[in-house]
């Protein structure tokens, strides 16, 4: 995993390796998970944040069959799909809004639920195995005890 510096903010978590594919088309999903934290209320406010590390983790998946058809917006459908079900743990650093200025950490679990389509020629009974990663995180102090935070997440599901 990879650590960055974007706008002073130390982001850890951010995959430093992505598969590549050779094939036209594969089974992945990309998506955001945008969200808004609060601050406990034991914690004190906000002045500058420090450092944002995510960790995804995948606890569930479960091949589904599904309407093979294309859809009016053009999403391809073949028959079957995995529903992915998983959390991203993170910890949110920061310099307090107080004289002495001491750093302080606050923890957030945020589920999440996806899907990823699967290939036409898959037959009902192949293993999938899933691979998470996180290409991006985004955070921004948006008020003395919200932070506004963005994590683009990239799934992939392997056909054994």
């Amino acid at each position: 995993m990879a650590s960055i510096v974007k706008n002073l903010i130390e982001l850890d978590g951010i995959s430093d390796f992505l598969p590549q594919f050779s094939e036209k088309f594969a089974p992945i999903k990309e998506f955001n998970v945008q969200e808004t934290l609060d601050i406990p209320a034991e914690k004190p406010d906000i002045e500058q944040l420090v450092k944002v590390k995510s960790e995804l983790i995948i606890t569930s998946t479960k091949v589904i069959k599904t309407p093979a058809a294309i859809s009016l917006s053009e999403q391809v459908l073949t028959g079957w799909k995995v529903i992915i079900e998983g959390e991203l743990k993170q910890t949110v650093q920061y310099v307090a809004d107080k004289p002495a200025q001491s750093v302080h950490g606050a923890h957030f679990d945020v589920p999440f639920s996806n899907f990823v389509v699967l290939p036409p020629d898959f037959e009902e009974g192949q293993c999938v195995n899933m691979e998470g990663y996180i290409e991006d995180i985004y955070a921004e102090k948006i008020g003395k005890r919200q932070i506004f935070k963005n994590i683009t997440i990239l799934l992939v599901a392997r056909i054994l």
